[in-house]
């Protein structure tokens, strides 16, 4: 029988701390990652940019809030929004759209089914649908008043 040197046990040690330490690091940068996304993200109802229409035909009247949801500059905004969504009881006419997901094909389609310019690449973004039809396009920023924005008699 022959006898296994020591330095080789030694290796596998070694092997296995390694491999452990690692599983730690990347374990904490999966973490991290998933914790810089918006909290109003992780609220929202969500879809991808192309169940857009299918939505619009499912809820006449809607709201659609186009966002990047690794950007946490508008978390004030978001908050006040999320409060007057639970005030109006309106969660279920509401989604978020990933700002990333978008795309010229997805632009276009809308440019043409609802005759409206998508301008999303500065601030966020939300749609207002009546009817089926994209009434209104309002730009968000962080002093964006949700009283003025959000059309009491359209969601009652």
């Amino acid at each position: 029988m022959k006898k296994i040197p020591k330095r080789n046990y030694l290796y596998v040690v070694l092997i296995l701390i390694v491999t452990i330490i690692l599983t730690f690091i990347l374990s904490n940068i999966y973490i991290s990652k998933n914790k810089f996304v918006s909290d109003f993200y992780e609220y929202s109802n969500k879809i991808k940019s192309d169940e857009l229409f299918e939505f619009i035909l499912e809820n006449p009247e809607s709201i659609i809030y186009i966002s990047d949801k690794y950007d946490l500059s508008y978390s004030k905004f978001e908050k006040k929004l999320k409060n007057k969504i639970e005030t109006l009881n309106i969660k279920n006419k509401f989604v978020y759209i990933d700002k990333l997901e978008l795309n010229k094909y997805f632009i276009n389609q809308v440019k043409e089914n609802y005759n409206v310019k998508l301008n999303y690449k500065n601030n966020p973004i939300i749609l207002f649908v009546v009817d089926k039809n994209i009434i209104k396009i309002q730009e968000i920023k962080n002093d964006t008043d949700i009283d003025t924005l959000i059309n009491y008699e359209v969601f009652e």
